[in-house]
């Protein structure tokens, strides 16, 4: 049973979930946009690249494979499979792969709609009982846990990474100084982002003994064209680097002493190193009440109308989170799993899902 990765479109952050994967499982990434597939050859050791054009896609891939592992959600995979499935009788299953552990489901509808799928991947506990409160476990033929396996691929190859990202981002900082990473979200439908009217302040603030890598998510500035001039502003400035087109997370990570962020999934990545976390309570929400900001436990809570003194926060922060945040990555993440494991639990699942619902496949 032919099986393979897709990215169908401009989506470079399901890169880093889906390239793991596809290294892990020895099956090749289907990917429509050249940007992607250069950025996929240079930044994941061992991937099996195919490019097709959006154009053609849809034939040649309903034709040749009969899984898909991708992050879209059912109604939008459809969409792309929609008329060669009338032309040629053929639609290959999609197996849902989560692109980060955000709380943001929580106050929209987006893990409702997961309902729809057959199978989905999920990191641990954490996302199954999500899936649970949404009603949405109950419905799926199966669920297969994956642990942190994308931390697992950055610690195989991490010769290669930690050159990769001296290379790219390292380099064109002060090597002397503590880094603090900002990676806010994009502005999504429940205005989870901090960006427009942290990163003004931040850059104000930043003191001459700090470097600021600001992770920037690739929906970000089409939304809001005026942090361009804000970047601008940036460039001459030794302590500073903007980050758009490195897609790996974890070797990032790695090399920032400090977190800051909103509502982002690489929150929980960060979690793997018990490092100090800030999250910027861009909406005024209350960490103790509501569930959709569960992550902020395992840091300091920065209000609104405290950005100007983020870096005079990130200084005098004494208390230690390391005790919650193990507790935290153990919930979300669970045991590590081996590689084989994982490989031999998904295929076990899907052969048993067409042997059930589709005998005559």
């Amino acid at each position: 049973m032919k099986t393979a990765g897709l990215i169908c479109g401009f989506y470079p952050h399901h890169l880093d979930h889906l390239a793991p994967l596809c290294t892990l499982l020895n099956i090749p990434l289907i990917v429509s946009e050249k940007e992607i597939e250069e950025s996929s050859r240079k930044s994941y050791p061992g991937l099996k690249l195919l490019y097709i054009p959006e154009i053609a896609l849809a034939d040649q891939v309903s034709l040749s494979y009969q899984v898909l592992f991708s992050c879209l959600p059912k109604d939008l995979f459809d969409q792309i499979f929609f008329i060669s499935e009338n032309l040629f009788d053929r639609k290959p299953l999609n197996i849902w792969v989560p692109h980060g552990n955000s709380d943001k489901g929580h106050a929209s509808y987006f893990i409702e709609t997961l309902a729809k799928e057959k199978i989905a991947l999920v990191y641990g506990q954490k996302m199954i009982d999500l899936f649970a409160q949404k009603n949405v476990y109950s419905q799926l033929y199966a669920t297969v846990c994956l642990g942190n396996y994308r931390l697992a691929f950055y610690q195989k190859h991490k010769n290669f990474y930690d050159r990769l990202v001296q290379k790219e981002i390292l380099n064109k900082l002060s090597p002397e100084k503590k880094s603090v990473l900002y990676a806010p979200t994009w502005e999504d439908g429940e205005n989870s982002s901090s960006l427009k009217e942290a990163l003004p302040k931040l850059i104000k603030t930043l003191p001459d003994h700090w470097n600021l890598i600001l992770k920037i998510h690739p929906n970000s500035c089409h939304q809001s064209p005026e942090i361009e001039t804000v970047l601008i502003k940036t460039q001459e400035r030794r302590n500073i680097c903007i980050v758009r087109d490195f897609h790996p997370i974890y070797p990032l990570l790695n090399s920032a002493n400090v977190y800051l962020g909103d509502m982002s999934s690489i929150g929980y990545d960060f979690l793997s190193f018990l490092r100090p976390m800030f999250f910027l309570n861009q909406n005024r929400r209350d960490p103790k009440l509501d569930q959709g900001l569960y992550l902020f436990r395992c840091g300091r809570v920065i209000e609104k109308e405290q950005y100007e003194e983020i870096f005079f926060l990130i200084e005098d922060e004494k208390e230690d989170f390391t005790k919650v945040q193990k507790e935290v990555y153990s919930y979300v993440f669970g045991e590590k799993r081996e590689n084989t494991k994982i490989k031999e639990e998904i295929k076990a699942t899907y052969e048993s899902y067409f042997r059930e619902k589709c005998p005559s496949h």
